[in-house]
This record gives C-alpha cells, structure tokens and sequence, in this order.
C-alpha cells in the first residue's frame, strides 16, 4: 500500500482530497450542531426577557395572586421554572415544569442555576412590596435537537464519505491525466522515440507544458533524423576513405614491384657488361637493351608523377572550351606514321561539333593513349575506326581497332593501376600498366561516361562528354 502510495500521484491526489473533504464536512457539521445549540438558547433568552420584562410593568397594576397566577401560567406555557423571592431572600412561591432532583446536602437555588439559563427581574407589587424574580431555562428541547442529530448523523457521514470518495477519484482523475499524458511522452523520449504526442487540449499551465513536450519532442526527431542522415554521410566518407587508403596502398606497393624488375634488369646488364659474362660481352646490343628499360622506367616514373599529381590535395581541372575535333586530328596526325609501319587501316569520320568544357592537356593524354592503345594492340595489316559526333545534346567519342575480345571479367581490370592482360608482364606488348587507370583518373575528374566493351570487329572505348 505505501508503495503504491509512493509511487502513484493519482492515489496521492485522490487521499489527500478525500481527507480534506471529509474534515471540511465534520467541521461544517460541528458548526451547524454548535449553532443550533447556542441559536436556540439565545432565542430563548430573548423571548422570555421580553416577555418578563411585560409581566414586571404589569406587577405593580395587580394583586399578589393575580401576581402569582400570571408567572405560574407564563412558566408552564414556556416550560420554564420561576422562583419568586422577597427583598429578604425568602422565597414567595416557585412555578414552573422543570423538575429538579437535588439532594439535601446541596443548595437547591445554586443547582437551579447550574441546570439552566438564569434571568433576575426585580418589580415592586401594589402593596408596596418588591419582589425578586428568578427565571430558569431547561435545556431539555436543545438536548433533544442534539439527540436528533446524533440519531441522522451515521447516515449523513457514509453520504459525506461516498460523496467525498467519488469527488476525490473525479479530481484526481481530471488532475492526473494530462500529467500521465506527459510522463507517457516523456518516457517515450527518454527511449529515443519521438513520435508520441500529448494530445490534452488544455489552456492552463500542463496544456502549455504538454505543447512544449510535443514542439521538443518534434524538434529532438527532426534533430535525430539529421543526425543519423549525416551519420550515415560519415559512414560513407570514412569507407570511401579507406577505399582510397587500400588502394594507394596498393597502388604504392605495385609501384615499388613495377620500380623494382626494370631496376633489377638494368642493373644485372650493367653488371654483365662490367665483368665481360658470356653473351654480355656484346656490349652495343646490351646497351640498346638497356636504353630501352631506361626508357620504358621513365615512362613509368613520369606516370607515376602524373598519378600522384591528380591524386595530391588541392588539384583542380583547368576547364576551357576545347575543340575535341582538332585535338584529335592532332594525335592521329602524331601517331600515324606507327600506324602505317604496323599496316593498319584508320578510318577516321569526325563531324564538326560545339567545343567541350574539359582540360584540354589532360583530354589530349586521353586520346593519346586510347588511339596508342588501339595502334599497341591491333594485329597487323589491320582496321582502327575512329568517330566523333553529337547525340542528344552531348559529344560522343569512339575508337574500335580488330582485336581478340576480352573476357568479360576481365575488362573493370584494365582501368586497374599496373594490370596487364600478359599473364608474362611483359612491358613490351603490356605497357606500363597505368595507361588506362590515368584515363580513368582523368574522365572521373570531368564526370565523363566512359565504357569498354566487346564488338563484332574486336574491342570499342566510348567516351561521352558535355557540351560547353
């Protein structure tokens, strides 16, 4: 019970609430008791002073008996007792209903006084005498107005307690509720919900705590949603930066490979031309090899520059309008003289197209390497197509060279830093293995679509660009 008590504001409301009540009810119901008693009593005070006070004005008109008959028949009328006295103190006669059970031992005239109200009247008779009277009230008929309260008074308590029970669970109730509709809130949001709503329509100062509960609670959601969205950003910028932590750790660990066999290589010709071994002895074909290696190791090291260029903070695009038609009749006319060494057919149809917003050094690299690429891996006596024309309001870029196709697989590979298809590695036919992965680089930073794909003729690069 205590716990209960303890626990609940509603049984706290509802016992104090009856308590008041119930001592509010017996305290107006002492007062009424009270008040009829002492209201009587003054009543009768007042009738019969006034009525006394008649009878003295009366008393010097008329006989000693007619004295005695008139304050005989004034007390059994008011059932009050009237004791008539002398100017010595003796008593003349005594009239009235109220009877007094007095033992001998106790003065009858001082018992008299302690059983009732008195009064004292003095008046002088006809005959020249003056007389003392003593009235003397019963309290008899207040006793029985008291005795008639006693008798409803269990009845009107269980009403009192009824009626004091049932207004105090309506108040505790009426009180209760929007605070229990605010605790309901408030533990939701203490569990991190905020979709409850203290739904109280109320004007006083709970209906304007529930509105505050219900704008933070909405705000707290709106605030949390926020939170988890940006959260979640995070969550992805901290994956992509491991992305890129593993891959230029990769891409770090395959440099030191790549760096290593040229180096190795170049370093075991110098050496057996040093030391004059076997066939290294022929120093001019040995060195021609080793120009090459150095040649091809420059290559990597300017890759790798380039690389490590685009991939330092800070780096930008120089963006302008750049003319894709010219700059690629510019790496074709470079390239072609290796073209017709190795037999190949170009077939080049370039429509004439609005400039594109790109770098143009950087798209120069890119078709560099693509038409390098188509020339590198073409069989001989073969055919390279190259196009250029607008689609839908963007510049389309296509080179397709006869080749063997390529597993499918296989082709996300190739924009892979340092992969070659030669199971061998070999930079001779492979290359260095960065030139896709800068392309990639490259029409990443431009935010161009790009797509390698297997064709009836051999293998297709398209490159689809912006219009300035």
């Amino acid at each position: 019970m205590i716990k209960c008590v303890k626990e609940h504001l509603a049984v706290k409301i509802f016992i104090v609430t009856a308590g008041v009540l119930l001592m509010v009810c017996m305290l107006f119901y002492g007062m009424i008791v009270l008040g009829v008693s002492h209201s009587y009593i003054a009543e009768l005070d007042e009738s019969i002073d006034r009525q006394m006070e008649q009878i003295v004005e009366q008393i010097p008109e008329i006989s000693e008996d007619e004295m005695k008959g008139m304050i005989s028949m004034f007390a059994m009328e008011h059932e009050i007792n009237i004791s008539i006295r002398d100017d010595n103190g003796n008593e003349v006669g005594d009239y009235g209903t109220v009877a007094y059970d007095i033992s001998p031992m106790v003065d009858m005239n001082e018992e008299k006084e302690n059983t009732g109200i008195t009064k004292s009247y003095t008046a002088g008779s006809k005959e020249g005498k003056v007389y003392h009277l003593l009235v003397f009230g019963d309290r008899q008929q207040t006793n029985a107005v008291l005795n008639s309260f006693g008798r409803i008074f269990p009845i009107l308590g269980l009403v009192t307690v009824l009626a004091a029970i049932i207004t105090a669970a309506f108040y505790a109730r009426y009180i209760t509720k929007p605070v229990l509709a605010i605790s309901h809130v408030s533990r939701r949001m203490a569990d991190l919900k905020f979709d409850a709503r203290c739904l109280e329509n109320r004007e006083d100062e709970l209906g304007i705590l529930g509105e505050n509960l219900n704008h933070l609670a909405q705000r707290l959601e709106s605030s949390l949603t926020e939170l988890r969205e940006k959260n979640k950003l995070l969550q992805q910028d901290i994956i992509q930066k491991q992305q890129i932590e593993q891959e230029q750790l990769a891409f770090f660990s395959a440099v030191s490979h790549e760096l290593k066999t040229p180096v190795t290589i170049l370093k075991g010709q110098i050496q057996g031309m040093l030391y004059n071994i076997g066939g290294y002895k022929d120093r001019d074909k040995y060195l021609k090899r080793s120009g090459e290696v150095v040649n091809s190791l420059e290559e990597m090291v300017l890759e790798i520059l380039e690389v490590a260029r685009i991939e330092s903070k800070g780096f930008s695009l120089n963006r302008s309008a750049v003319d894709m038609k010219q700059l690629i009749n510019e790496v074709v006319k470079n390239m072609e003289d290796i073209a017709i060494d190795k037999g190949l057919q170009l077939h080049i149809k370039l429509s004439d197209i609005p400039k594109v917003s790109a770098d143009q050094s950087f798209m120069k690299k890119v078709i560099n390497n693509l038409v390098g690429n188509a020339i590198k891996y073409s069989e001989e006596e073969s055919n390279i197509w190259i196009s250029l024309y607008e689609d839908n309001n963007t510049i389309v870029f296509s080179i397709e060279n006869e080749s063997l196709p390529i597993p499918e697989e296989e082709i996300p590979k190739l924009f892979e830093a340092f992969y070659r298809r030669e199971q061998s590695r070999n930079r001779t036919t492979g290359g260095s293995g960065l030139g896709l992965y800068i392309v990639k680089m490259i029409l990443d930073l431009h935010h161009f679509y790009y797509h390698l794909e297997n064709t009836e003729k051999g293998i297709r690069m398209t490159i689809i660009c912006s219009v300035l």
